[in-house]
């Protein structure tokens, strides 16, 4: 296993395999996707390579990422060289979901085995407002249902609070935790593309689910048993008093530096060390110019010991690099 200068052991790595993305969601992208993000894309030949690294120092868990993972061209060659190489004990990914339903099965296959799927909102207004998009919601309902009948290891929904859900935003989330047996992860706002910062924070998340759900959340631990079902994310997970599993990822209000076991590769081939610091190194440059993945883990040591203890939370700087030029 390999540390940083902090002696916080790296074990899990998320890779974006492109930028390109057919939703446009507002805390991600302000825009459309432009062309150009499809172009200059890692091969797998070279994700190998880089992966190869990150196995021989010990990382335990992948996550595939964009952009939309599913718009990567070679996604299910990449799977396949992974599955036959057997590196990572886990292997996960997220992804909107609308593109899910006719490959799920397929990708369970290749040997995917847990997938996170964002749905920020279950009625088609606020779903299309918060996706830039007209009429897909379907299309990821179909996704996620595919998802459970394939056999994943676990289905989990992401909902990102852009702001405070009204009490009957959120009771309509916890109707639909009784139709699907998922774990539902809610994630907070978090500043790029130039805004600032806005809640509902930890606290306040907290508070309003309790009283809905009409009694305590209570904390579920991180025993190796527990992270069999929760993955090698940073969530903190709660027993609803209905006994559905939640995940709170509130990076702003409620940090977890202390404990962050992850970095992430960017699609065009960079090591970031934080999701909201710019600091990043270029590793298929290194690939391109012939360093074999020994010598690349090596570099990837050095480079682990420049990571800081923590981000500035709500004092931050929004960071350069956009959201969807680092991967969700």
């Amino acid at each position: 296993m390999v540390q940083d200068s902090w002696q916080r052991t790296i074990e899990y790595v998320r890779v974006s395999l492109t930028e390109a993305c057919n939703f446009c969601c507002p805390y991600c992208r302000p825009e459309a996707i432009t062309p150009d993000s499809q172009t200059n894309l890692l091969t797998p030949d070279e994700w190998l390579v880089i992966l190869e690294a990150f196995h021989k120092l010990g990382i335990r868990a992948l996550r595939l990422t964009g952009g939309e993972p599913l718009l990567y061209p070679q996604l299910d060659r990449l799977l396949k060289e992974l599955q036959q190489r057997a590196w990572f004990e886990d292997i996960s990914m997220t992804t909107n979901g609308s593109l899910l339903a006719d490959r799920a099965e397929r990708l369970h296959k290749l040997g995917l085995q847990r997938v996170n799927i964002s749905l920020d909102a279950v009625d088609e207004a606020t779903f299309d407002e918060r996706t830039g998009r007209t009429g897909q919601l379907q299309s990821v309902i179909d996704g996620i249902e595919a998802s459970l009948a394939a056999g994943f290891k676990t289905v989990k929904i992401n909902t990102v609070l852009m702001e405070a859900l009204s009490d009957d935003m959120v009771r309509s989330l916890l109707a639909y935790m009784d139709k699907w047996p998922v774990i539902w992860r809610f994630i907070e706002y978090m500043p790029f593309q130039g805004q600032k910062f806005r809640g509902p924070t930890f606290e306040m998340w907290h508070q309003q689910l309790e009283r809905l759900c009409g009694g305590r959340l209570l904390p579920v631990g991180s025993a190796t048993n527990t992270k069999a079902v929760t993955g090698f994310g940073p969530a903190t997970y709660y027993r609803l008093p209905q006994g559905h599993l939640v995940g709170f990822i509130f990076p702003m209000s409620h940090s977890y530096c202390e404990s962050c076991n992850r970095v992430r590769l960017t699609s065009d081939g960079r090591l970031r060390l934080c999701l909201l610091r710019d600091e990043e190194a270029d590793l298929v440059g290194l690939v391109r110019q012939g360093k074999t993945a020994k010598e690349l883990a090596q570099h990837i040591v050095n480079i682990l010991q420049l990571r800081k203890e923590q981000h500035e939370g709500t004092d931050m700087d929004v960071p350069q690099r956009a959201m969807w030029r680092i991967g969700g």
